[in-house]
């Protein structure tokens, strides 16, 4: 029997093969009235279509067997039944039981006991907060500012959901602080009262440095207006430290367990989100799960041929490492999307940013590509020139809303017609002869035209995919959010790498730990196992000492 290796690399050779003798997008998209039918999917309220890709039905049906060698169905039953699948931490990955809340089907009693009282009163402190008031008080509209204080995980993921359903009448104003940069915090506290202010810390270790220096000072900022008992009823946090947060001042009941099996980037769904649950409301944030866990099942129980995240995985695997494109772009055109770019970044690049596979050997292909975007239409005014005539392909996906929540419908027509274009423009692109023919419309001589003929020359074949959500609801979005993560799981399991851990990011953390003290202290030397900085600090002590 042939090895999932052997498998996996016979399949790429046959991906090569049909890439070598593809035609263009254009060429498929003009061959073929029914390639939309072919090379779409929908599942309730979401539609992916792939038909601007170079993909024929050959390709597809070899990518789809490119995931059954992976072994896709033994891993996602592996996952959902609470298998240790995170090896090198020794950790299931759990975090699709936010979702659904059944946690008594994989935990032991105790621990779901403390989960489910978590989310319960997770509700609870959202719903006071929502209304402006604290847990157990009446004052409606007391508390007008909502700080957030997290990094990555702890901040991507509730930020997002914050922007795309933002507060509305009593809720407060939601501010995140994430980056130990001081500037934007002391800023933030000259603008808000104290009184009027709820703080939310997020840290599952309650160890994480910028978490706490921010805490530290706020803190201080508190203490200077309101006495302890005072501060301390403004005070929350999420992690699975309960006891620190307890000793550094958080009232016990205004600490919310999120278990420490769950990973950052997977973590929206846990008490993480309750800031999110807060602007949103309660009710909103468990239609947003139950969206999620709609794809979950979806995840269970589709074919693989029409289980969208293995066809988006397999696209992403078929650009990667058969076209070779370094570089994914996503675009949301919708203005309460603009935090989906980073918070994919992360999702994707935290994940699959690897170089050794689950053997403990080099990686046999590329794997997570360098995510990127922003919001149309202002992307097309930033980056889409590259997009068009630079020599690095971006396959981008495009993310559009069918149905505003305005009734400009000629605004959102326009804003639809715009991404359609430039899905379009990027597939077709634009030959000589049309060049040619729109110079002369414009006006410009006949003796210009071929010194300037090559520089309106699109080049095209660049592609795409088009996922359009019915509406921006709390459920489709969970739908999206989910498709995307388990997205990552599948091309993870094609390249043959953990995507649930990230020891590349504490290397960085260890490292600021050493080299801190001697920022603060001349008699204090570096390290003699961190090289090349002495002449930065000299400079950095110089400079802070007069400045």
């Amino acid at each position: 029997m042939k090895s999932k290796a052997v498998k996996i690399a016979e399949c790429m050779d046959l991906l090569h093969k049909y890439n070598r003798s593809a035609v263009s997008i254009k060429q498929q998209l003009f061959a073929g009235k029914d390639r939309f039918d072919r090379f779409s999917r929908s599942f309730d309220g979401l539609l992916l279509d792939f038909s601007r890709t170079t993909i024929n039905e050959e390709c597809f049906d070899s990518l789809i067997d490119l995931a059954e060698s992976c072994g896709i169905d033994e891993m996602r039953r592996r996952m959902y039944s609470g298998e240790r699948i995170n090896f090198t931490e020794d950790r299931a990955v759990l975090h699709p039981l936010w979702r659904e809340r059944n946690f008594s089907e994989l935990l032991p009693a105790a621990e779901a006991e403390l989960l489910n009282a978590a989310t319960v009163r997770m509700r609870e402190i959202a719903q006071a907060l929502h209304q402006g008031s604290l847990p157990g008080e009446h004052s409606t509209g007391q508390i007008k500012h909502l700080v957030h204080i997290g990094i990555g995980g702890s901040l991507l993921g509730p930020r997002l959901l914050c922007e795309a359903f933002p507060p509305a009448g009593n809720c407060p104003q939601v501010h995140f602080l994430s980056s130990v940069d001081a500037l934007e915090r002391e800023h933030l506290l000259k603008r808000i009262d104290a009184r009027e202010t709820a703080v939310m810390l997020v840290s599952k270790s309650f160890t994480t440095s910028e978490v706490l220096a921010h805490a530290r000072r706020i803190r201080q900022w508190q203490s200077e207006t309101l006495n302890a008992e005072e501060s301390d009823r403004r005070l929350f946090a999420v992690t699975a430290e309960a006891e620190k947060a307890e000793q550094f001042g958080v009232p016990a009941g205004h600490i919310l367990q999120m278990g420490t099996w769950t990973g950052g980037r997977f973590s929206v769904w846990s008490p993480v989100g309750v800031t999110a649950a807060v602007t949103m409301g309660a009710d909103a944030f468990e239609e947003l799960l139950a969206g999620g866990a709609s794809m979950d099942r979806h995840v269970r129980e589709a074919r693989l041929r029409d289980y969208l995240p293995v066809i988006l995985a397999l696209l992403s695997v078929w650009h990667r490492n058969v076209c070779s494109y370094d570089v994914h772009g996503l675009i949301p055109y919708d203005g309460r999307l603009k935090g989906l770019p980073s918070w994919l970044q992360q999702v994707e690049m935290e994940s699959n940013g690897k170089s050794i596979d689950t053997e403990g050997q080099p990686v046999s292909m590329d794997t997570s590509p360098v995510v990127m975007g922003d919001t149309g239409t202002d992307a097309q005014h930033a980056l889409f020139q590259a997009f068009h005539q630079g020599t690095t392909v971006v396959p981008l996906d495009f993310i559009g809303v069918v149905n505003p929540d305005h009734d400009d419908l000629d605004a959102q027509q326009a804003l639809l017609s715009h991404m359609l274009a430039q899905a379009t423009a990027l597939a077709v692109g634009r030959d000589e002869e049309q060049a040619a023919a729109m110079m002369r419309e414009q006006g410009v001589p006949e003796e210009q035209l071929d010194a300037l003929l090559q520089h309106r020359v699109m080049p095209g074949n660049r592609p795409s995919n088009v996922i359009l959500l019915d509406k921006l609801s709390p459920a489709i979005l969970g739908r999206l959010l989910a498709l995307y993560e388990h997205k990552v799981f599948v091309e993870s399991l094609i390249w043959q790498i953990n995507a649930f851990d990230q020891w590349g990011v504490e290397l960085g953390k260890s490292l600021a730990n050493a080299i801190q003290p001697a920022l603060a202290d001349d008699d204090t030397a570096l390290p003699a196992d961190i090289p090349g900085l002495d002449g930065l600090v000299r400079h950095i002590r110089k400079q802070m000492r007069s400045g």
